[in-house]
């Protein structure tokens, strides 16, 4: 049963994948070519490739249920910062952020056929580790840029995908780009993907998990001076780990890290 049941899962994310795939090669394609006819992406976002890359979480038949905190504004350009679980994570923001936006990503990225240059038309952040000492510098001005198109940024603040399904500890630079760029920070918790796929299980998929999204408030970053950039960092990654182990959001902004109450 036990090898009957993994030939199953195996045919099973094969075709996943291979159907997941097919839908954004697609959407990436007719992106490329509206973007090469000079259609702006803040249009393209949302007439194609939003939609074509949401398409991927029924493929997987993920049960998605999305939240929005009552004090949050989509119409609210702001830095969105997601905990990383696997390759689904951008289809998730992609459903969940109500306007275009653009991605944080390692600077080797952009040199990938295809992907690369799908991520330069739409309007990408490389984050080149080679000049770390104007790299904040560079990330801020573009995500200031952004803003000024009327694009959002999303990030991954664990800067890698989880291992083991906790939220790891989160980097100061991404918010350091939210301060330096005058735009608010926005958690995006995820519960319930790591059970789909995670990276200890490759390739393989899990069919008909739930998986439910909270979207936080806005967190304000105006006036906050270069040394609280750190307690900033604390108090959202509190609230994002609140709402994964409650499953619903805090009544407060400010919480207890239930990571640092596990650890005393």
């Amino acid at each position: 049963m036990k090898l009957l049941s993994k030939l199953g899962q195996v045919v099973y994310s094969v075709w996943v994948w291979t159907l997941a795939f097919t839908v954004m090669g697609v959407g990436a394609m007719v992106t490329i070519l509206l973007l090469v006819l000079r259609f702006p992406y803040q249009k393209v976002h949302g007439w194609v490739t939003a939609p074509f890359f949401t398409a991927v979480l029924p493929c997987a038949n993920i049960r998605l249920r999305v939240h929005y905190h009552p004090d949050f504004k989509p119409e609210v350009r702001s830095v969105f910062g997601q905990n990383h679980i696997n390759l689904l994570d951008g289809m998730v923001a992609a459903k969940v952020i109500p306007h275009a936006f653009s991605g944080l990503m390692n600077a080797w990225q952009f040199k990938i056929p295809v992907y690369g240059w799908l991520m330069s038309l739409s309007k990408g952040i490389p984050v080149d580790k080679t000049k770390r000492e104007t790299l904040i510098q560079d990330i801020s001005a573009a995500a200031k840029h952004r803003k000024e198109i009327g694009m959002s940024v999303l990030t991954f603040p664990e800067g890698h995908r989880t291992m083991t399904g906790d939220v790891g500890q989160f980097r100061l630079g991404v918010f350091r780009m939210a301060c330096n760029a005058g735009m608010p920070f926005v958690p995006i918790a995820v519960k319930g993907l790591y059970g789909v796929n995670n990276k200890n299980m490759g390739w393989m998929m899990r069919p008909f998990q739930q998986v439910d999204v909270f979207v936080g408030p806005q967190f304000d970053t105006a006036d906050v001076a270069n040394e609280d950039v750190g307690q900033l960092t604390k108090r959202v990654r509190a609230f994002l780990v609140a709402c994964i182990e409650r499953g619903e959001f805090p009544e407060t902004l400010d919480v207890e890290d239930p990571t640092e109450r596990k650890s005393a």
